[in-house]
């Protein structure tokens, strides 16, 4: 039975580094539609200006404008510092954020956030929930 666990539990971080990888690529696409297809319809979101958006519909609205406006030549690299599960069902995964050049170069210097997805599995496929992206103050 522990073996199984272990299985399935390293199946689900696979599966939410994915969707995390996903969100990556969609995001640098400037694909709002792609991005928020990993968002639950009641998900709720705190961007990095701290701005609260509730329901997907909401989300998908700002993000469209944003990726197409003000952050149209912005790029990203998304690596998953840490994953959490609460229960079989639930985790929580810290997400560092840091600018790139469009060829993925880091950016010295440039915006760094780090993001808390609370994420669900709903029917084996993990979306996010509710989270938080918070900027890194440059020390």
């Amino acid at each position: 039975m522990v073996h199984e666990e272990e299985g399935s539990l390293k199946q689900d971080r696979e599966l939410i580094i994915h969707v995390v990888n996903e969100m990556e690529a969609a995001f640098n696409r400037h694909d709002a539609d792609a991005l928020d297809s990993h968002f639950t319809q009641n998900a709720t979101w705190v961007n990095v200006i701290g701005e609260k958006l509730s329901g997907w519909n909401e989300i998908n609205k700002v993000h469209k404008i944003i990726l197409t406006g003000p952050l149209s030549n912005s790029y990203s690299k998304y690596t998953v510092d840490n994953i959490s599960f609460i229960n079989s069902n639930v985790a929580v995964v810290h997400v560092h954020q840091y600018s790139t050049t469009s060829d993925g170069k880091r950016i010295d210097g440039g915006q760094e956030s780090i993001a808390i997805y609370v994420m669900v599995k709903e029917t084996e496929v993990w979306k996010l929930a509710a989270g938080q992206n918070t900027l890194l103050k440059s020390v």
